[in-house]
């Protein structure tokens, strides 16, 4: 996994891309959809549990959940959902969906912290 909090003696960033918690247990989609995201430009840390996603949560700040379907009934992904912003992943999403739906959370995100 890449570190993703920033050098102590670093300046802030004003503006930088989201991160993501990618939540898959099915090894194969979850490469897919990470080498997509990574593709794009995104920052992406990936769990193959809610359990570990919501350890990696208490370590790293991350914008937004990217959770699998196969993930969604468990309690903890009531949890992570309550404290993020997320995504359910159908079963089947491709990587171009996905992509599509991520920079649709963004252009509603971005629209609304212009109004504010």
């Amino acid at each position: 996994m890449e570190w993703l909090m920033p050098d102590a003696g670093s300046p802030q960033p004003t503006s930088r891309w989201p991160v993501l918690l990618l939540v898959c247990p099915n090894l194969d989609r979850m490469l897919s959809h990470q080498n997509a995201l990574h593709a794009a430009g995104y920052l992406v840390a990936s769990a193959s549990t809610t359990i570990a996603a919501r350890e990696m949560a208490q370590l790293c700040k991350f914008d937004i959940l990217l959770l699998d379907q196969e993930c969604a009934q468990e309690d903890e992904a009531d949890h992570l959902q309550q404290r993020h912003v997320s995504v359910l992943l159908e079963r089947g999403t491709s990587e171009r969906e996905l992509l599509l739906q991520l920079s649709q959370i963004l252009q509603v995100a971005s629209a609304s912290a212009a109004v504010q």
